[in-house]
């Protein structure tokens, strides 16, 4: 058996906002036309930012630009604060070429088109004051060609040509794209190199990283990189990027789960039967499932509203997304009902004009956030399926007055009678639902509910005095 390293404990208190920093928002007063020289004189494109952006032959549209900088980051703190988000994570801020910038030329100047080092150090300094957390993507498997290092080896310098792997006809790439040269990180200079960059920012201030491609880095890798990272404390978080099955991956505190996101829309979709079969055995086969992000959309995939338009079912990935052991994430704007298909159409600016909201929706994620940072049950319960279709399961707290009952119902109205494993819980005791206020009563271990059309339950375990007479006294 394996050690593995333990959860950051603030991690099970944590929903996570993930930024696209260029489409978020652009701070000082400025548009993109003020900061245009930024773009133009590297090449890039500057685009107003109602603009929804489009693909163009060549992948031409990641020279598109909005304007969005950290310092935008920065002022909209009180928007971040009011929907409830204690963690936010950004894509890659360093200086790269693209609007993405995953491919970094050079890991240790933030891009000035995000506001440079001078933004980085207020959004480290502002942020930690309001008490956010703060990711950041590390790029670590491959990096821009126009990077000071590969330019050398471009041109035969022996030294830096074994710092990246070189054939007769080329040299390879992440996925083959040429722009984006792999690093060779059986060199030693490259793993120092690399690794003093994601301890460099971790003592700067970071809370975490997320590491990029985390599947082709190789377990090797992201093992020294983990080491790297708890070294400097186990306190820090990594989170790896894998699309697999989640279990495996216990050298990293978590991954991105792909799987339960496939495994959800999937179901919503009608595409399969039903999923209580497959969260179980994620959850069961996952040992640092608690570590792991709850994703149904990011700046990889398309966006939440256009694979679930049907706003009953999007709600009831998100009530999954949210009681389900692992961390949220919600990708900017998912929460106000932001549409976009494939890269790039779900990397739209955000919209800031409220009019144009789903306030509905947005109510909808602040309670199950506030639920989700406030319930024990749902930080660190365990999940215990008690019926397959509707779905539903138990999230067993370690005091019995804190567990969880939770049913998601996507068809018509029905009633189940459902064994609660669990013989802490006394006969009369009400499971209240935590939306409506609705109260259903266990007896002899049997809890019989009713779900709606297309909804759900989040029912927790409430003790009610009566008459000054507390049954549950004497019960742990």
């Amino acid at each position: 058996m394996h050690p593995s390293y333990p959860t950051p404990t603030w991690v099970y208190e944590s929903v996570i906002y993930q930024i696209f920093p260029d489409r978020f928002a652009i701070g000082k007063g400025k548009t993109v036309h003020d900061k245009a020289q930024l773009y133009t004189s590297r090449g890039g494109n500057i685009v107003e930012w109602n603009v929804l952006p489009k693909a163009k032959p060549h992948a031409a549209h990641v020279n598109d630009f909005y304007g969005g900088d950290l310092w935008g980051i920065v002022e909209k703190i009180p928007y971040l604060q009011d929907l409830g988000i204690n963690v936010v994570y950004t894509t890659p801020i360093f200086l790269s070429p693209s609007n993405h910038k995953y491919d970094t030329v050079d890991y240790l100047t933030v891009d000035p088109q995000f506001g440079g080092n001078q933004a980085f150090k207020r959004y480290i300094s502002d942020m930690k004051k309001n008490g956010f957390k703060l990711i950041l993507d590390g790029v670590f498997n491959h990096l821009s060609k126009d990077h000071p290092w590969f330019k050398k080896a471009l041109k035969g310098d022996k030294k830096h040509a074994a710092k990246f792997t070189f054939y007769e006809d080329g040299y390879r790439s992440w996925n083959n794209f040429s722009h984006m040269p792999e690093w060779n990180w059986e060199e030693i200079e490259v793993r120092e190199y690399l690794l003093g960059v994601v301890e460099h920012y971790l003592r700067l201030g970071i809370d975490g990283w997320r590491l990029d491609v985390g599947f082709d880095l190789g377990y090797v890798n992201n093992a020294l990189i983990a080491s790297k990272v708890k070294s400097v404390s186990l306190e820090k978080y990594v989170v790896t990027e894998t699309w697999n099955f989640p279990a495996g991956w216990e050298i990293v505190d978590g991954i991105m789960n792909y799987h339960f996101r496939e495994t959800v829309l999937g179901y919503l979709k009608g595409e399969r039967i039903n999923i209580a079969q497959a969260l179980q055995s994620a959850f069961d086969r996952t040992k640092n499932i608690y570590g792991c992000w709850n994703i149904l959309d990011s700046h990889d995939t398309p966006r939440l509203a256009t694979v679930l338009p049907d706003k009953e079912l999007r709600k009831l990935a998100i009530v999954l997304q949210f009681t389900y052991p692992g961390v949220p994430m919600i990708y900017y704007g998912t929460e106000i009902g932001m549409e976009g298909g494939p890269d790039p159409e779900n990397r739209a600016p955000m919209i800031w004009d409220e009019q144009r909201w789903d306030n509905e929706l947005r109510d909808f994620y602040k309670k199950l956030i506030s639920l989700r940072r406030k319930e024990i049950a749902l930080k660190v319960g365990t999940f215990e399926v008690l019926n397959d279709e509707p779905l539903v399961f138990f999230r067993r707290a370690p005091h019995v007055l804190d567990s969880i009952v939770v049913a998601v119902n996507k068809g018509e109205h029905t009633k189940v009678s459902l064994s609660v494993p669990d013989g802490r819980l006394l006969a009369g005791t009400p499971f209240v639902d935590l939306f409506t206020g609705e109260e259903f009563w266990i007896v002899g271990g049997v809890l019989r509910i009713d779900i709606p059309k297309k909804g759900f339950r989040i029912l927790r375990v409430t003790n009610k005095v009566k008459k000054g007479y507390d049954q549950y006294k004497r019960i742990y």
